[in-house]
């Protein structure tokens, strides 16, 4: 299967063809192997994407297509792609769940995927869609997969649990998915068994971090703590720093969180609260210039910053 993110748009330059040599991928064959290794493809077909991805996917394709003038729409996909036209609005942002394929390399060999909400706040939670951050940090962890081969990882505020499925994905030993909210517990479980190559190492479990027990128990044989987008909320970040310290007692655990700079404010005051602690030390990094981007495509309005909290 051919990932639709991974479509070989870059390839295919629709404004200057040439007679001699007009796209390869507006032939009509091509078009119908499109159709079968992508739309009608098994794994499409058992983990559907949102019907207005598919529609985005399909209009920007017949768009190149027809600016190509030696080739002909293909019956199959002009009729299908009406067809689902007709039931999608595509100027109004979509809500309910879908599936998301997510490859870990460009070979295809890894996927992950997960059913997520399509809108960003669902029942009161933002926990059930995977936001900026938590692509950032998958991203690092499938540029750095040392980092956590042969790791117990746990994963604060997994939400839909991308961060920590990357990571027994790319080779933990096992997984620690933890939230405390019970609709994004419930989809974690879901996920969870949507992925049963890697389902036997991801455990998921509800987190309160104000429990100082509870914490301390996740924490046991820990090597890596990861956490992705949990520091916007200033009335929670001394409760989240409070875990973080009861979690880390030794120096060969490392933390690794991804934030986004919202509210300058906010984002120091979590610094300054880290530096308040007698046993934790931090260092920060941007993940605004790197390289890291096979799942996630940089947005030049976001300021993510890469923390790493170690024992002192």
């Amino acid at each position: 299967m051919i990932p639709m993110y991974l479509f070989m748009w870059s390839s295919w330059d629709p404004n200057n063809p040439t007679e001699e040599n007009p796209p390869l991928l507006a032939c009509t064959r091509i078009q119908g192997e499109v159709m079968k290794t992508i739309i009608f493809h098994e794994h499409t077909i058992q983990y559907s994407p949102s019907n207005r991805y598919v529609a985005s996917f399909l209009k920007k394709y017949i768009e190149k297509i027809e600016r190509v003038p030696e080739y002909e729409l293909d019956d199959e996909l002009i009729e299908f792609y009406v067809g689902l036209a007709a039931t999608t609005n595509l100027a109004f942002a979509p809500t309910g769940l879908c599936y998301k394929t997510y490859t870990l390399d460009k070979e295809q060999y890894t996927r992950v995927v997960l059913q997520e909400e399509q809108a960003m706040l669902s029942h009161g939670s933002t926990g059930l869609v995977t936001w900026e951050c938590g692509l950032r940090l998958a991203d690092f962890f499938i540029e750095h997969p040392d980092i956590i081969r042969g790791k117990n990882v746990v994963e604060l505020g997994a939400g839909c649990g991308l961060t920590g499925f990357v990571c027994a994905a790319m080779g933990a030993s096992h997984v620690l998915s933890t939230d405390c909210d019970g609709k994004v517990l419930n989809l974690l479980q879901t996920n969870r068994k949507a992925n049963p190559e890697i389902s036997d190492k991801i455990q998921v479990h509800n987190l309160d971090w104000a429990n100082v027990e509870e914490c301390s128990n996740a924490a046991k044989d820990v090597d890596v703590i990861i956490g992705a987008d949990v520091t916007y909320d200033p009335t929670i970040l001394t409760t989240l720093v409070n875990a973080i310290k009861t979690m880390v007692v030794s120096s060969q655990q490392v933390v690794y969180l991804t934030a986004v700079v919202r509210n300058p404010e906010t984002f120091e005051q979590f610094l300054e609260t880290i530096d308040q602690t007698d046993t934790l030390v931090k260092s920060v990094m941007s993940l605004n210039d790197t390289r890291m981007n096979l799942l996630c495509h940089p947005s030049p309005l976001s300021d993510i910053r890469l923390l790493l909290i170690t024992h002192k």
